[in-house]
Parts: C-alpha cells; sequence; structure tokens
C-alpha cells in the first residue's frame, strides 16, 4: 500500500473500531441488566403465586372444618332439644335433622380429606419449585454482579481507549482526516477505509469504476468508491 497517510488511517480506524465496540458493550449492558431484573421479579410473582394458592387451600379447609363442627354443634342442640320434646312426630322431626347433619358432615369431611392430600401435594411441589426457583434467582443476582463488573472493566478502559485513539490522528494530513471524519458520519458501520480486492469495495462489496481501481493505487490524496463513498486504497 503506497499511500503513508492511509496506513496511518487505518490504525485510526482499528481504534476507532476497538472504542466503538466498548460503548456499544457498555450501551447494552444496562439493557441486560434490566431484562434479568425482569426475570427475577417473574420469577419472585411466580413464588407469591404458588404460595398464594396454597394459603387460599389452607383456608378451604379451615373453612370446612369450621363447617364440620358448626354441623356438631348442630347435632348436640338438635339432642338436646330431643330430651325436652314430648310428641313422637317433633322427636322424629329433630331425628331427621341430626341424620341430615350428619350425612353432611360425612361429605365435609370426605372433602377435606381430599383437600388435605392436595394440600400436602402442593405444598411439596411448591417447596420443590421453590427450592429451583431461588437457585435461579441466585444465578441471575451472580450475573448481575458480573455485568456490573465487566460495566466498571469497560468504564475504566474506555478513557484509555479515548486516548490512543485521539494520539493515532495526530500527524495525518487535514485533508485525510477531514475525509475520514466525513466518511465516518456517513456510512452506517465501518469500514470507513476499504480495500479494493477484484475490483470490488471492501465496504460495499459492489464493483468501482475503473477509474476509482486505478486512482486507488496512487498516492498523494484521497479516492473514494464512487457506490458508498468510503475511501478506498489498493
Amino acid at each position: 500500500m503506497p499511500d503513508p497517510q492511509i496506513e496511518k488511517l487505518l490504525i485510526v480506524q482499528d481504534r476507532d473500531i476497538a472504542l466503538q465496540k466498548i460503548e456499544e458493550e457498555l450501551a447494552r449492558i444496562p439493557r441486560e441488566r434490566a431484562k434479568i431484573e425482569a426475570l427475577i421479579e417473574t420469577e419472585k410473582e411466580n413464588i407469591d403465586a404458588a404460595s398464594q394458592s396454597l394459603k387460599e387451600k389452607e383456608v378451604q379447609r379451615s373453612e370446612l372444618d369450621h363447617a364440620v363442627k358448626g354441623k356438631e354443634s348442630d347435632i348436640a342442640r338438635f339432642k338436646n332439644q330431643q330430651l325436652e320434646v314430648k310428641k313422637n312426630d317433633e322427636y322424629r322431626a329433630l331425628t331427621q335433622q341430626i341424620e341430615q347433619a350428619e350425612a353432611e358432615i360425612a361429605q365435609l369431611e370426605e372433602t377435606e380429606i381430599k383437600l388435605m392430600l392436595d394440600i400436602d401435594s402442593t405444598r411439596e411441589a411448591f417447596e420443590a419449585e421453590k427450592t429451583t426457583i431461588e437457585a435461579r434467582i441466585q444465578d441471575q443476582h451472580e450475573e448481575i454482579k458480573q455485568l456490573g463488573e465487566r460495566e466498571q472493566n469497560l468504564k475504566d478502559s474506555i478513557d484509555a481507549a479515548k486516548q490512543a485513539l485521539a494520539a493515532s490522528r495526530e500527524g495525518i494530513e487535514a485533508n485525510y482526516i477531514e475525509h475520514y471524519d466525513r466518511v465516518k458520519k456517513l456510512a452506517k458501520r465501518p469500514p470507513y477505509v476499504a480495500a479494493i480486492q477484484q475490483h470490488k469495495c471492501g465496504g460495499c462489496h459492489l464493483r468501482v469504476s475503473n477509474e476509482v481501481s486505478r486512482g486507488a493505487m496512487d498516492a498523494g490524496e484521497p479516492h473514494f468508491c464512487d457506490q458508498c463513498a468510503r475511501m478506498v486504497y489498493a
């Protein structure tokens, strides 16, 4: 490559790209942290939802137990009333009420037993899932910690990268560095200085004119791709 100014610009470009990578990675870290934090919140919500479901089953069990005790109280009251009544039809009516209450107690107790079994299996599943979720949350907190360390390392290195870039720009002819900065603003992505190979620009990969291809071999002035306007050399 005959043009020493292009050689210097390639160094500028390498350091420019290195700085951009640091800046891009720094910009990604808050998004990654927010994503992990959202996952942690979801995990916690899952634990709370499962815990609430278990609590609701416990409430249902308590309500069934209370209902059984209420029926037992009714039976005791009916039996006391039987001791006081004198007519057979009144006695039989109370007997029917006692039998109805006893049947309802049997149904309630059957439901309560099923619910107790359900609570036991639900609690076992909840504890196992809770342990798994808490382990994931711990891993996610560790990821956040590592992101913080990575963020600090990048912040520590960005000043050095900026200094290296500034130093590489020194001693380059004004028209070359001005064209480089202009191309950098126009181009969507690097490279800003690209080699021509087989008559194609290394930036846009399109064929350049013969005039540009021949001119890129000459030193002393910058040359540009007639497709994407990047600086080119051969």
